[in-house]
């Protein structure tokens, strides 16, 4: 043997030799002192799945990034009813624990995706303008009144936009767009399911005049919405067939029936809202799906018939009433039980509004901190579960001024998909559907503003998408089993 290299390895043996028998050493002082205290073993087990799910990610990112939608949204289910003011006063259950640990989870997949799919890509200027949005909102934890709140919800923000920045980089445009509604559509039909089998895992409201589906502890608008989503997403796939459909058509087969399964939930919910943004979304698809000589047409026949409607001044209290009297169908679906004063003032919704000025006329510049604007929404309105109904809205209360602008141009962005001639018939056709659903369904809910989920999601994937052409990750291109390119 060299004799030169025995001394050149002999720092290596020797330092081997100091560390593994410390290395024991405190792997058997962890072990006692874990069986100790219960808590210290969970802990260790904890970061030792995470551990394996980092590698996991690493190994097999498309496979991570897929399953981590799922994980969004069981992380959004609410088990059981909470308080509004829990979260202002930093109560911790089981249910606020899995909802971390969720997001934990994704937190890691997303990044470790991205690492090993996309780390030498550049950053283009959406992803900058959505991390822009998140620095806003993560800044807000500054003059926060919660500001535990607003770290957290920041910090789960900050999760959402990173794996929307690797599912697009990983799984490409067309399959990003498809795989977070594939798993809306499986979820729906899972917990619609379950509702429908077990007792315990019903959460119909029924308010007399109307009886509103949904399960848990999950308010019927987002069941509404989820359900609307998936039906959505089917439906876009079924008109623009993503390259994995093609090759698995037993897969491509069960869209039919998930899109059906989802639009009968979404009618069982009773979700107005919903409901027509839907309609405005598969219009859309419509739209994109006819020949390219004729959409001037139709665009032009559309602008004209508002131009008419909005100059002849419509009776909309009148025709609500007409449409009742002459089609019970259409009466069930828009009117609900209710007077046609209510349908117009959006179930109490422009109320709320106008009560609203106050504050934001107070806090309009920088808000109240992200998601931290509950306070005052709750003295606004007691009936109001500490949103304002209205995603910008509700935006001008949480970020103020700049963090609205940001998210508006993000919108934006997302809505430029319409005009751009260098995408594929399916991401340009589905990623306008879904950005037009999102942004009417945001009228009176606080969709993408509210908690960091799946509506925040898909619109950071749509937006992402709409600028695909310019991105160095997002271009269509072959990927390995791993998924790396």
């Amino acid at each position: 043997m060299n004799p030169a290299a025995a001394i050149g390895r002999s720092p290596q043996v020797a330092a081997r030799q100091i560390w593994l028998p410390l290395a024991w050493a405190a792997l058997a002082a962890a072990a006692y002192t874990g069986f100790s205290d219960s808590r210290i073993v969970v802990a260790i087990v904890a970061m030792a799945a995470l551990g394996l799910w980092a590698w996991f990610a690493y190994e097999h990112p498309r496979a991570a990034i897929t399953s981590s939608f799922v994980l969004l949204l069981l992380a959004g289910t609410k088990f059981r009813l909470r308080d509004a003011t829990d979260s202002l006063d930093g109560v911790v259950d089981a249910q606020v624990l899995l909802e971390l640990g969720l997001f934990a989870a994704i937190g890691i997949a997303g990044l470790a995706a991205w690492l090993a799919s996309c780390s030498r890509a550049r950053t283009g200027k959406v992803d900058m303008l959505i991390g822009m949005y998140v620095v806003i909102a993560l800044l807000s934890v500054l003059w926060s009144a919660t500001s535990t709140l607003s770290l957290v919800r920041g910090a789960q923000l900050l999760i959402v936009a990173l794996l929307a920045t690797a599912a697009v980089r990983v799984l490409r445009p067309s399959m990003a767009l498809w795989a977070p509604c594939a798993a809306a559509g499986v979820y729906t039909v899972s917990c619609a399911a379950l509702a429908a089998t077990f007792p315990w895992a019903l959460g119909t409201v029924d308010r007399g005049d109307r009886v509103r589906f949904a399960w848990f502890a999950v308010h019927p608008l987002e069941v509404g919405t989820l359900a609307a989503i998936a039906a959505l997403g089917m439906i876009a796939a079924l008109i623009w067939p993503p390259p994995f459909l093609r090759r698995r058509r037993a897969v491509a087969l069960l869209c039919y029936p998930v899109a059906l399964s989802a639009a009968g939930v979404l009618v069982l919910t009773n979700s107005r809202g919903p409901l027509l943004a839907l309609a405005a979304g598969l219009a859309t698809a419509a739209f994109f799906r006819l020949p390219a000589r004729l959409r001037p047409a139709v665009v032009s026949l559309v602008a004209a018939a508002i131009v008419l409607l909005v100059a002849a001044g419509p009776d909309l209290r009148g025709w609500l009433l007409r449409t009742a009297a002459h089609n019970r169908a259409v009466a069930g679906v828009l009117l609900q039980g209710q007077s046609a004063d209510e349908v117009l003032g959006l179930s109490g919704r422009v109320d709320l509004w106008s009560d609203m000025r106050p504050a934001l006329a107070a806090h309009g510049l920088f808000g109240y901190g992200y998601q931290a604007s509950r306070p005052v929404l709750l003295t606004a309105a007691e009936w109001t579960p500490a949103y304002a109904h209205n995603a910008f809205l509700q935006s001008l209360l949480d970020t103020g001024v700049a963090g609205t602008l940001a998210l508006i141009a993000v919108v934006a962005v997302a809505l430029s998909s319409v005009f751009r001639r260098g995408l594929t018939p399916r991401v340009r056709g589905t990623t306008a559907a879904l950005t037009v659903f999102l942004v009417l369904n945001a009228m009176t809910t606080e969709g993408f503003a509210g908690a960091p989920g799946i509506e925040a999601l898909l619109l950071f994937i749509c937006a992402l998408c709409a600028a695909s052409t310019r991105s160095v990750c997002a271009v269509e291109r072959p990927y390995d089993s791993t998924g790396r390119p």
